[in-house]
């Protein structure tokens, strides 16, 4: 073998919530802890990253509040790295605003428990949006490891993003676990560190091959340095060293290497699954997902401040907890509808209790907010942009005139006349597609007849062909005139 010079880094992956709830992915965490204790303390340049994000903190401190001190003595020591990240969500099903706060809040609680990262860690992202390069820029982060989308095998590239903003990127084409368990069957530990090398070496510009021994929820890391400091039959061409990804980009950057350049939304599946069909599972929680985090951040925060010039506190608190609990919902197995029934009944229900709270915050700002005004009808603008048009409100329909965010009177309104008349079908047209449905609940799409489209009860995961009850077949009736 030529000089190769292998770079590992340590690191789990954290699906808090896919075929468990928290309640028990949290209780693994202190024997975490308690590991990369051990190892630290066998070797002190052992190195270890908790999946980039600081939501496991937050989990740790629920279970075992007595271990927080313990991980931040890690933190301190330079052995574990949190964050940047308060979460790994599904960035291209996650609100746009949540995104930030995700960076926001994971920066916070990163600094507040004595860690600094700045190198992006999305591993196991399905996909990437256009706009994550711009996003880590404002945030001060100029690299990021990636898996799944890259359109083509390279380890490094530049990546840029719809307004033009760079990343250095570190393709992980190889997976983020090529050296997991490595100790765990040491009669072919060498044997298989020789053959990942051979394997990756081709694809590398230099000698420097990065390797990963890590996986999804691991709670018993090794220390392959250690490991293989004690084997015999290693190639003397190759030399071990373990690594941060902060490190490594660094070691990568000196080498000052002619990279290329990819541009855009990285969602190629050629190299790494990126699921499509998440987009389309579980859809109520799309749904739910995009009214909490609308009427939050639309609504409930811009009225709020608001509120607050006419003397009402401002709750800060209260609206990062409910970002916080809207980020736990959109980790991304969580918003991608891949895990087991009760993460997703958990989900409902916090959807349910942040929007509830939130609409009544809503509420208590107007108060607040109109409490001098004389009586009549009166428009919240939370936008900057004007607005001009006539929306139903309370059985009438009332002409809406903003200029940004303000208060606006309302003067012209008029009673909604509504008819329905008999139709024998119904057709939605767009630029691409037509679809016809008649009064028999015929269905076809561009003069393709598809049958009908029933309704059928839900009935969760049965991983059966069993299903629930016929609730009714889609018709066409009447329409209003």
């Amino acid at each position: 073998m030529t000089q190769t010079t292998a770079h590992i880094i340590n690191h789990t992956h954290w699906d808090r919530e896919w075929f468990l709830t928290a309640t028990y992915t949290s209780r693994w965490i202190p024997q975490l802890i308690e590991r990369i204790e051990t190892l630290a303390a066998a070797n002190r340049d052992f190195r270890y990253l908790f999946d980039g994000q600081t939501l496991v903190l937050e989990d740790l401190a629920a279970v075992a509040p007595e271990y927080v001190p313990r991980a931040e003595a890690l933190i301190g020591a330079g052995s574990l790295t949190v964050g940047p990240y308060y979460c790994q969500p599904d960035w291209q099903l996650t609100d746009g605003e949540l995104l930030i706060r995700n960076l926001i809040i994971g920066q916070q609680d990163t600094r507040r428990h004595g860690g600094a990262m700045r190198t992006g860690w999305l591993v196991d992202t399905f996909g990437h949006i256009s706009q994550a390069p711009q996003i880590h820029r404002l945030f001060g982060i100029d690299a990021v490891y990636v898996w799944r989308g890259v359109p083509q095998m390279t380890p490094y590239f530049r990546w840029q993003g719809a307004d033009g903003s760079e990343l250095l990127a570190v393709d992980l084409f190889g997976g983020y676990r090529n050296l997991y368990g490595v100790s765990h069957a040491p009669e072919v530990a060498v044997t298989r560190l020789h053959a990942e090398l051979d394997k990756l070496r081709p694809y590398y510009p230099t000698a420097d091959i990065p390797l990963f021994d890590g996986y999804d929820l691991e709670d018993d890391p090794e220390d392959p340095l250690r490991f293989f400091a004690a084997a015999e039959g290693i190639d003397p061409a190759i030399t071990l060293r373990e690594t941060t990804p902060a490190a490594f980009v660094q070691h990568v950057r000196a080498r000052q290497l002619s990279l290329p350049v990819i541009t855009g939304e990285l969602n190629s599946g050629k190299y790494g699954a990126t699921f499509p069909g998440t987009f389309s599972a579980r859809t109520y929680l799309k749904v739910m997902a995009h009214d909490c985090a609308h009427l939050l951040f639309r609504f409930a925060e811009p009225l709020a401040t608001l509120a607050w010039c006419a003397g009402r506190p401002y709750a800060t608190e209260r609206y990062e907890s409910w970002a916080r609990l809207l980020l736990q919902n959109a980790v991304h197995d969580c918003i991608c509808g891949v895990s087991i029934d009760q993460v997703h009944e958990k989900m409902e229900d916090i959807y349910r209790r942040v929007f509830d709270d939130a609409r009544a915050d809503v509420e208590e700002s107007l108060a607040a907010i109109l409490g001098d005004f004389a009586p009549g009808l009166y428009a919240a603008g939370t936008t900057p942009f004007a607005v001009d048009q006539w929306q139903p409100a309370g059985g009438e329909l009332v002409h809406v005139q903003t200029d940004g965010v303000g208060v606006f009177a309302i003067t012209d309104r008029m009673p909604i006349a509504r008819t329905d008349e008999a139709v024998e079908g119904f057709t939605w047209q767009n630029a691409h597609y037509a679809a016809h449905v008649t009064s028999r609940g015929e269905v076809t799409v561009d003069g393709h007849e598809l049958g009908r489209l029933t309704v059928w009860e839900e009935c969760g995961d049965t991983y059966t062909d069993e299903s629930g009850a016929l609730l009714g077949t889609l018709l066409a009736t009447s329409v209003p005139v």
